[in-house]
């Protein structure tokens, strides 16, 4: 394992710990290639589910739809979700089933027991340039052991997110990787939902999730889900949660900010947008995804 230090133009730094061709964030336990292997001999109970998307992608909205459709209640999740990239493996060894395992890894490094098991795996993708806004307001935020210190302004964030190796590496890398073991991989139950069909049509993200899972399905619990389960109603029920809010810098949960598609908008400059459609250009052929650049 490298610790890496890369400054922004403004003379903010951000921190990785480099192993194994990905940048992962300082908050990965030790020096990273133990941890990585005690999470890919993590052992399996059934009904595992594993949520994997790239940072900022959704993740914790969509684990509270995942929670509800597998416990058939309509009830928020508790408490700080946990990530297997971040936290020991024996706090989730101590789960019941069934567990959703969250992580943003890439294939090579999540639990073989997934593998071996074909369990069921959500991979949530999100607009490159909506996924730069939100987590540049979120590391401005985080108040963890880590990341107290990123107060990078956002022009200098996103040629930090553009051009250099972000922490996971690059969205485009991310996404690839998982479309291709999607394909090498036939036989697994992987489903892909983009954030922008979740805002769009919650209804019908919930009905397909819910179908995936093999969970509940009667339309009135279904309705019910989906009503919690709008992003403005999620961002009001989590922002009384006081284990995340602690997290913050200033008292709001720094994993919930709009929410909205194509708020990027409001923070690209007419340069900075030319330059990223030619990023998304050089960097789509092989992803084989609907991303509009312009939505």
């Amino acid at each position: 394992m490298e610790l890496r230090k890369i400054e922004d133009k403004g003379g903010e730094a951000m921190i990785s710990k480099y192993y194994d061709g990905v940048h992962f964030p300082p908050v990965v336990p030790g020096n990273v290639k133990d941890h990585l292997e005690a999470v890919r001999n993590l052992k399996h109970k059934e009904g595992d589910i594993l949520l994997n998307p790239f940072p900022k992608a959704g993740t914790h909205w969509t684990y509270d739809v995942l929670h509800m459709l597998l416990t058939g209640k309509t009830e928020y999740s508790i408490g700080k979700i946990m990530a297997m990239d971040y936290e020991p493996t024996e706090k989730f060894d101590a789960l019941d089933s069934p567990r959703i395992l969250v992580s943003h890894l890439y294939p090579k490094h999540i639990p073989k027991s997934v593998i071996d098991e074909k369990c069921k795996i959500v991979y949530i993708y999100r607009n490159p340039k909506d996924t730069a806004v939100s987590a540049h307001s979120f590391l401005r935020r985080l108040n963890i052991h880590g990341y107290k210190g990123y107060e990078g302004q956002w022009e200098h964030y996103f040629e930090f997110f553009a051009t250099k190796q972000i922490q996971y590496n690059s969205w485009f890398e991310h996404v690839k990787a998982w479309l291709d073991f999607k394909k090498t991989n036939p036989e697994l139950p992987i489903l892909f939902m983009s954030f922008e069909d979740m805002k769009k049509d919650l209804r019908s993200c919930v009905q397909k999730m819910a179908e995936y899972l093999g969970a509940k399905q009667d339309p009135e619990f279904l309705d019910e889900v989906t009503s919690k389960c709008q992003f403005s109603d999620m961002v009001k029920a989590k922002t009384e949660d006081e284990i995340e809010t602690a997290l913050s810098k200033d008292g709001s949960n720094p994993f919930y900010r709009k929410g909205e598609v194509g708020d990027w908008k409001n923070w690209f400059t007419v340069a900075q947008n030319e330059m990223y459609d030619k990023v998304l250009e050089e960097n789509m052929a092989d992803i084989d995804l609907e991303v509009a650049s312009d939505s």
